[in-house]
């Protein structure tokens, strides 16, 4: 390829925002921002590969415990059935860690769920394809905050270094209003973007994500 078509390619790119031209220091590769509408129920695994992403998650933690307090507020837990499937897991895109994320289920809609194979499956397809629990809408809350050492250390950064992060609160709710999922997540500040789309008096969130 001539000298001439090789900058007339970079130019492209540059207008296209993928490479960054710095005067006197050449040209770089830049983080590309995957962008997912998030007035959907989300879907990581889902929303990965539509991006053209290879999803996969790493679990850290399976088990049953008994629900707290602000739990059995969450998700409307009866008095005697207090037991929830806990499920933390690293979620991971192209072997970028993205989010520690913790999913709390009631245990006596889905039992036997934590033997299922939640590294390369989706918890909310096994829901409903298993136990016909059909996630409808969710409602999620975001505070900027710094990574804990352990989160920081599980999702690659350095643990000495102060890192912006998200933490994420969400409860996932049936077409019914029932909800059926509490979920905790924090996720790595340099790859996770807020954007607001408004439009009259509407608003379009969607969450970003940079992955090299």
């Amino acid at each position: 390829m001539s000298q001439i078509t090789v900058r007339e390619a970079i130019n492209r790119l540059v207008q296209e925002g993928y490479p960054d031209r710095r005067q006197g220091k050449g040209t770089y590769v830049v983080h590309q921002k995957l962008r997912r509408n998030i007035a959907k129920v989300y879907s990581f695994g889902s929303d990965m590969r539509r991006l053209g992403l290879e999803p996969r998650s790493r679990i850290l933690e399976l088990r049953v415990e008994e629900a707290g307090p602000l739990v059995v507020e969450r998700i409307r837990l009866p008095e005697t059935n207090r037991g929830v499937k806990r499920i933390t897991r690293v979620r991971i895109a192209n072997e970028v860690p993205i989010l520690v994320e913790t999913a709390m289920i009631p245990e006596y809609l889905c039992a036997g769920i934590v033997d299922r194979n939640l590294e390369r499956g989706s918890l909310y397809r096994i829901l409903t394809k298993e136990y016909r629990l059909m996630p409808h809408h969710a409602e999620e809350t975001y505070e900027a905050i710094i990574l804990a050492r352990e989160d920081a250390i599980i999702l690659e950064k350095d643990p000495e270094v102060p890192q912006p992060a998200f933490a994420i609160q969400r409860v996932t709710y049936l077409e019914s209003g029932a909800p059926i999922e509490y979920g905790k997540s924090v996720g790595r500040g340099d790859l996770l973007t807020l954007a607001i789309n408004m439009v009259a008096d509407k608003a379009g969130f969607q969450r970003v994500i940079g992955v090299e």
